[in-house]
C-alpha cells in the first residue's frame, strides 16, 4: 500500500485538526499516511501549558507520547514518530506551510488551514475523522475542558453544578479553575489522548472551549457546546449537533436545550436528581 508522509511541528490541536484533510487523501489515493512530529519546537505563548525544560513548547516529548496512541489507532494511519533537530526523510506534505503562507490565523477556520496551502488536501468536515474503540459502557455523563487559553470571560460554568456526572480533562490547574464554578466536578485522569477520546466518544455532551480536547470531540461529531474566543474565533464546529456559544445567556440555554429538552434560562431549569454513577 502507498504511503504518504506530513510533517507537523505545532500543538496537538493542529494535527488533530488536520486529520480530516489526512483521511480524505489517504482514502482517496488507497494509502496510509506517517506523520512526523518534531519536538520542543518554541512556542510564542509565553504561558503555554506545554513546557521543556522551564520553556514554553508546541509539543513536548511527553505530549507526543500521548497523541500517537490516537492516531496510530486510526486505520488511515500507519505509523506516527518523532524527530526534533535530525534531517528526516522527503515529506509529502508540511502541515506547518499555512504558518507561512500568509493567512491570518486568529480567523476562518483551523480545519481548512491545510488545505489553503494545499487544495487537494480539501477535507470532508461533517464526518468523522477519528474512530476509537468502543470500550467504555456508561453514556449518561458530560465531559468538560477548558483549557487556560481563549476563555471567553463572559461565561459562568456554574449553571453545570445542578447536573449529576459532570467530568473534566485536562491538566490539574485548570481542573482546579473550574471546580471554583463547580465544586461536584470530578477529575478524569486518562494515559493519553486515545483513553480521553473513548470517553468523549461516549458522553452525553461535551462542553468545552478552544482546546485540544474539543478538537478531539469536533472530529468524533459528538453532542458538543463550544465556548468560543470573540479575539480568535477560528473553531468553527461542522457535523453532528453543537452549539456555539458567545454569552452565559446562550451557554445556558445551550445545555437546557440539550439536557433538559426545553428552551428556557438557567433560572428557569429544574434541577435534575442527583444519582450517582461510575463510568469505565
Amino acid at each position: 500500500m502507498e504511503t504518504i508522509t506530513f510533517k507537523t511541528k505545532g500543538n496537538c490541536g493542529d494535527a488533530i485538526y488536520a486529520l480530516p484533510s489526512i483521511k480524505m487523501i489517504c482514502e482517496k489515493r488507497n494509502a496510509q499516511a506517517v506523520i512526523y512530529i518534531q519536538l520542543n519546537q518554541p512556542s510564542d505563548i509565553a504561558n503555554h501549558p506545554v513546557q521543556n525544560e522551564g520553556k514554553a513548547v508546541m509539543v513536548s516529548r511527553q505530549m507526543y507520547d500521548m497523541l500517537r496512541p490516537l492516531l496510530v489507532a486510526q486505520s488511515y494511519v500507519k505509523d506516527v514518530l518523532y524527530f526534533e533537530s535530525e534531517s528526516i526523510p522527503n515529506i509529502d506534505y508540511d502541515l506547518d506551510r499555512f504558518r507561512v503562507d500568509n493567512l491570518n490565523l486568529s480567523s476562518g477556520n483551523i480545519s481548512q488551514w491545510i488545505n489553503n496551502s494545499y487544495p487537494e488536501l480539501r477535507p470532508n468536515l461533517y464526518a468523522p475523522s477519528i474512530r476509537v474503540a468502543d470500550n467504555i459502557k456508561s453514556e449518561n455523563y458530560i465531559i468538560v475542558n477548558r483549557s487556560s487559553r481563549y476563555q471567553n470571560l463572559f461565561f459562568d460554568y456554574s449553571q453545570l453544578s445542578k447536573y449529576a456526572d459532570v467530568y473534566f480533562v485536562g491538566v490539574e490547574s485548570e481542573f482546579k479553575a473550574l471546580r471554583l464554578h463547580n465544586p461536584n466536578i470530578i477529575h478524569l485522569q486518562v494515559p493519553n489522548f486515545c483513553k480521553m477520546a473513548e470517553y468523549i466518544n461516549k458522553c452525553q455532551l461535551f462542553i468545552g472551549n478552544q482546546s485540544m480536547a474539543f478538537a478531539i470531540a469536533e472530529q468524533l461529531k459528538v453532542p458538543r457546546i463550544l465556548e468560543q474566543y470573540a479575539h480568535a474565533p477560528n473553531v468553527i464546529p461542522q457535523g453532528g449537533e453543537y452549539f456555539v456559544c458567545h454569552t452565559s445567556e446562550q451557554f445556558n440555554k445551550a445545555i437546557t436545550l440539550k439536557l433538559d429538552g426545553k428552551d428556557t434560562d438557567s433560572n428557569q431549569t429544574e434541577t435534575k436528581g442527583e444519582t450517582e454513577t461510575s463510568i469505565g
